[in-house]
């Protein structure tokens, strides 16, 4: 298991950072990888990181109860709980891994690029430089690819989930 990073909660030994550029194939991957860590048994939760913050509620009851003032709001419905918590400025990763991390086996996370998680850079094409991100410990393209480090294809849930949970201590 890698070494505590300061900063961090003991919940972030289990979350996981898939990064790349828009259009690389990040969302379908992680759509991958969540099924094949369920087929597993294992309960996985998602943080999507945005520079946006329209969550797409316009013209929603929940959208004017932000724009109203709430500093929370919630969203059920039969098999759904949406908790939106409106925050001045952008979370702190860690604080945001720690109200996740409740009844979850692993956290994966779309974003953070420069944050201190481990990534897995998923590439659009084999012809991009190699990126430079701290902390990368696989990549993920369409294409074959000779690097320092293991290379997956997006095809390869099952042994990139694997890599994933040996990597961080859990297989």
């Amino acid at each position: 298991m890698n070494p505590p990073t300061p900063g961090l909660p003991e919940t972030a030994f289990k979350a996981i950072s898939l990064v790349g550029p828009s259009g690389s194939g990040k969302t379908e991957l992680i759509c991958r990888l969540l099924s094949w860590f369920g087929s597993q048994g294992l309960k996985i939760a998602v943080l999507k990181h945005s520079h946006k913050s329209s969550l797409g509620d316009e013209g929603k009851d929940t959208g004017r109860f932000r724009r109203a003032g709430a500093s929370t709001v919630a969203l059920a419905a039969p098999g759904l709980l949406q908790i939106t918590r409106v925050c001045p400025e952008d979370p702190p990763l860690p604080a945001v891994l720690e109200a996740l991390s409740a009844g979850v086996d692993l956290i994966l996370v779309e974003g953070y690029k420069s944050g201190p998680l481990p990534k897995i850079v998923v590439m659009a094409s084999s012809k991009e430089p190699l990126p430079d991100y701290p902390q990368t410990i696989a990549l993920v393209c369409r294409e074959p690819l000779t690097a320092p480090l293991p290379v997956f294809f997006p095809h390869q849930a099952p042994e990139l989930g694997a890599f994933i949970l040996e990597r961080l201590g859990r297989s």
